[in-house]
């Protein structure tokens, strides 16, 4: 008898700390839609749920690369640009959208065998097939908003959103696409600040 009265109590703890937890989970990291109730990013959840969506690109998971390119901004996923840019990229980091990156040699071998092993022009993910459509092939586009896909699906944003001290820029992309971080970006998940 006290073992089902235990279980009972048990349940009902459950009922009451679950939803607890989901708000806690939703207040510790901002922006996150509603619906996840995990500390896991949405391309986890969404993607094992909904595998429809699978144009999403990889979690970017190496500490060296988050730690020296997502300091500064969003450390966007390797599929956005083809080898070509990377390679440009990495090649002048003295000149890094006129900042100087400061890397050692070492450092630089590290991120570019990371990155080099995700760019669009190898990767699986189906969203990279939509980046390359419309480049040239001798295109070396070192900005993500100069994909031609990309800045077709930018175009009516006015500069009274990019005037908001929330968003900024277009390279901020974390702004308005919540799961960004997660490499997932899909309508559902656009959310354009106030």
């Amino acid at each position: 008898m006290s073992l089902s009265i235990q279980k009972i109590g048990l349940l009902a703890l459950a009922s009451v700390l679950f939803p607890l937890m989901a708000f806690a989970n939703d207040r510790l990291v901002p922006n996150r839609p509603s619906h996840s109730h995990t500390p896991l990013a949405c391309d986890y959840c969404h993607l094992r749920d909904n595998p429809e969506q699978k144009p999403a690109f990889k979690r970017v998971d190496n500490v060296l690369y988050l730690d020296e390119c997502g300091t500064c901004h969003l450390a966007y996923q390797p599929e956005w640009l083809p080898k070509r840019s990377w390679t440009k990229l990495l090649g002048n980091l003295k000149d890094h959208f006129g900042e100087e990156v400061s890397l050692t040699p070492g450092q630089v071998r590290v991120i570019e065998k990371f990155v080099m092993k995700r760019t669009a022009d190898v990767s699986k993910a189906a969203l990279t097939k939509k980046v390359m459509a419309d480049l040239g092939a001798e295109e070396a586009p070192i900005r993500i908003m100069d994909i031609p896909f990309v800045k077709k699906h930018h175009e009516g944003i006015g500069a009274d959103v990019l005037a908001r001290k929330s968003v900024r820029s277009l390279a901020n992309c974390e702004a308005c696409h919540i799961s960004a971080h997660g490499g997932l970006y899909i309508k559902k998940h656009i959310n354009i600040p106030d």
